[in-house]
């Protein structure tokens, strides 16, 4: 059994009337690096601060290791954060950054010199040691950043969102340095993202959250093919699962998938997980074919309303009966906006929800 990192049993928070965290409890494993995401308002950066001890849970236990810090300050679990505003001192040079918190600790300096050192040669920063703040990129601020937070040496990372104040190109390159970087310390890292592309390619898992609750914790790669209810469904994947609201129906061939403008019959394994007629389909973007239905296959017309050309991917968008859906498709394929095309699911892949609850059959 793997070792533990993190943990936090049935942690609640509340702020007055506001239920900002609910019953929470996250088995983090030692080394492993856990993405706490979800729209905002979700309660991610709440946790997260109630881990590094700057918020009291109303009720509820954290553990750093085996050992109990709910009540431990902040400067006793063992930790370091980074921010989203690196929060760097803008009068010390970027050496003085680095070695303060170790300063602080009264590590020798000869210790504090060598760890710097290291740091800086990991994130490729040994250049700007003499620099202040106001004479580096936001990139490199965050690399001190970051680095500050090495130094220490630290049980765990938390990481608040540090890569929302870069530009796109500057967060795709930081994002490989932090992955890059969890490869080669093995520290636990918590990142708080609410960019779900972020946290689809940084996290060994991810951990996604409405309303203060967790509604799945697990891989990326199951929570893509195995969406816990619409919400994960809807919030995991860049474009979003197309979700389709209808009803079955059983006929001599087989369960059939009816909605306001298409039917079709579904393959035995997903028919066979329901337990309900009023139902909320699935399909991710790849998924469905531009061709023509027929008698047993059913396809879904609409108007084109939006094409986004992404280099080796094209994604359409239509708009049809029971409202959107998108689809990704060849970028060779001759389609223009305001053209009425045909989409045609492919059932295998299809993933059925409880209508009522939203929960995946």
């Amino acid at each position: 059994m793997a070792a533990r990192g993190l943990a936090m049993q049935n942690v609640n928070k509340d702020f007055g009337d506001v239920h900002a965290v609910r019953d929470l409890t996250l088995e983090i494993e030692e080394g492993e690096f856990l993405v706490l995401v979800g729209p905002s308002g979700c309660g991610k950066t709440t946790a997260l601060r109630m881990i590094a001890g700057l918020e009291e849970p109303t009720s509820g236990s954290i553990f750093i290791g085996e050992r109990d810090v709910t009540d431990v300050q902040p400067r006793d679990r063992d930790i370091a954060m980074v921010f989203q505003s690196y929060a760097l001192y803008p009068h010390m040079t970027v050496f003085d950054n680095l070695a303060f918190g170790l300063k602080q600790r009264k590590t020798p300096q000869h210790e504090r010199e060598a760890r710097v050192a290291e740091a800086a040669k990991m994130l490729d920063i040994e250049h700007l040691l003499k620099r202040r703040p106001k004479e580096l990129s936001g990139g490199q601020r965050q690399r001190v950043a970051l680095g500050r937070a090495i130094v220490r040496r630290p049980k765990a990372f938390l990481m608040d969102e540090p890569l929302s104040n870069l530009d796109a190109q500057l967060r795709l390159h930081t994002r490989a340095e932090i992955a890059r970087l969890h490869r080669q310390l093995g520290t636990t890292i918590v990142y708080v993202t609410h960019d779900q592309v972020e946290a689809m390619t940084l996290g060994t898992r991810i951990a996604v959250m409405k309303d203060g609750l967790l509604q799945q914790l697990d891989t990326p790669k199951r929570l893509y093919d195995a969406p816990a209810n619409t919400f994960v469904a809807g919030f995991i994947g860049s474009p979003a699962m197309n979700l389709l609201h209808g009803w079955l129906t059983r006929t001599g061939e087989g369960i059939v998938f009816h909605s306001a403008d298409t039917s079709f019959l579904l393959d035995g394994e997903a028919a066979g997980r329901a337990t309900t007629d009023e139902v909320t389909l699935g399909l991710r973007p790849e998924h469905f074919e531009r061709r023509p239905g027929s008698q047993r296959q059913g396809g879904i017309s609409g108007e084109v309303i939006l094409l986004e050309l992404l280099g080796s991917d094209l994604f359409a968008t239509i708009r049809h009966g029971a409202g959107q859906l998108t689809a990704r498709l060849d970028p060779s394929a001759d389609v223009s906006f305001g053209e009425t095309i045909t989409l045609v699911p492919q059932p295998q892949h299809a993933l059925l929800f409880d209508r009522a609850t939203g929960v995946l059959l």
